[in-house]
């Protein structure tokens, strides 16, 4: 009986390795970044008044539903255990509660959370203090999520 499960060895092993170890520090270093300028930037209410909006755009790492709009049989970001912490349970987050994105709208004291692009509802006094444009997977490509083989 073979396995289906192959392993790389060899210098194509080890290339692999150090792309996913090189990939992996930079998104630890990304996140620590971003961590400290939350926590060392300090907002004052008179200063989060001067931000009237704020528009958001990236991928997984602050999408709030834009992904399980735009395919919504292929995420499961709609059900529990994504959402678990966030006030109105699962929204589409890739998290269990506010994104960075949330966390930086609340900082600014923005009125309310920031409403995704795709959903229907965002439309007229909705989009007053910002959209998130957000999607995971996102790249240059005009869809999300595909692999080529």
């Amino acid at each position: 009986m073979t396995s289906r499960h192959t392993t790389c060895s060899g210098a194509k092993g080890d290339l692999l390795r150090t792309r996913m170890a090189r990939s992996l520090i930079h998104h630890c270093c990304c996140f620590f970044f971003f961590s400290g300028l939350l926590l060392f930037f300090h907002f004052s209410p008179s200063q989060a008044q001067v931000v009237p909006a704020l528009f958001v755009f990236g991928d997984s790492n602050v999408d709030n539903g834009n992904n399980a709009i735009l395919l919504p049989n292929e995420t499961t970001t709609r059900f529990l255990p994504y959402g678990f912490d966030f006030p109105t349970g699962p929204t589409g987050r890739f998290t269990n509660g506010m994104n960075p994105g949330d966390v930086l709208a609340r900082l600014l004291d923005l009125p309310r959370f920031l409403p995704a692009v795709l959903d229907p509802k965002t439309k007229g006094e909705m989009i007053l203090y910002g959209v998130n444009y957000a999607s995971a997977g996102a790249g240059i490509l005009d869809y999300p999520n595909v692999r080529r083989l």
